[in-house]
């Protein structure tokens, strides 16, 4: 039997797209560690998690951590990418 793992391929926004919004019900506030110059949050709906094989999940971590080294600490990509990381188990 092949593990399987969970991905999130839900929706991540900035605080201003969530004000823009008018305060979506359906998102929740990511909490992160550090203090950051912004907040965001990720959509809670059916169907923003799916699974995936522990070779897809390797593979995608890497991608993600290529992804992330191309950003600095002061974009929010780079955060959102770090949730990504972290809901894989990748950090």
């Amino acid at each position: 039997m092949s593990e399987k793992f969970m991905k999130y391929v839900g929706e991540l926004i900035t605080d201003v797209d969530y004000v823009a919004s008018g305060y979506p019900n359906d998102f929740l506030e990511v909490k992160m560690e550090q203090e950051l110059p912004f907040r965001f949050y990720c959509s809670m709906q059916d169907g923003d998690w799916e699974e995936i094989s522990h070779a897809a999940r390797e593979q995608l971590i890497g991608e993600l951590k290529d992804q992330k080294s191309t950003y600095s600490r002061s974009d929010h990509r780079y955060y959102m990418l770090d949730f990504h990381l972290a809901s894989l188990g990748g950090l």
